[in-house]
């Protein structure tokens, strides 16, 4: 085969070292290029992961049910009830006298029948006195201090001439 003159240029251009330079330049230059792609590949996959594992996270806190307390929740006041026994339960009846109102403060209520008087007050003003002054206050009458329970006291008033034996 005869060369010609073209394939003479073209062998002489393609082995110039101007050439050869601008091939390892445009090599180097791609090079380049793919680190920085696979780089900016890789972050792009760190940050995804990031987001779904902070994804799921959140997930999970939202939608996984909350540690069960042992009995309740703190703050809630359980209540039990059980049955009275029959000692325990209190049966009202009728009385035989109706309420008077002596004064607009003041509950009267007397009974004939058991002889106890229940004096019930309302008004605003209470003043507190010891179990002697209250006991002083029923001088000369048949009057009992009866302890219901822990802190608590009932005055009992009771009629001689009118009890029955």
């Amino acid at each position: 085969m005869k060369t010609t003159e073209k394939d003479r240029l073209l062998k002489d251009v393609l082995n110039d070292e101007s050439y050869a330079a601008f091939r390892a330049g445009l090599f180097d230059g791609m090079q380049v290029e793919l680190r920085r792609q696979r780089a900016a590949r890789k972050r792009r996959f760190l940050l995804a992961l990031a987001a779904c594992v902070a994804l799921g996270f959140t997930l999970y806190l939202f939608l996984s049910p909350g540690t069960p307390s042992s009995d309740h929740a703190p703050g809630v006041t359980m209540v039990h009830t059980v049955p009275l026994a029959a000692n325990q339960v209190v049966r009202t009846a009728a009385m035989s006298s109706p309420a008077t109102i002596t004064q607009p403060h003041v509950l009267l209520v007397t009974t004939t029948a058991t002889n106890i008087e229940i004096l019930h007050s309302s008004g605003q003003s209470l003043e507190i006195v010891s179990d002697q002054q209250l006991l002083d206050l029923f001088k000369g009458q048949p009057v009992a201090l009866v302890t219901v329970g822990p802190g608590e006291r009932r005055l009992v008033l009771l009629h001689a001439d009118k009890q029955t034996e």
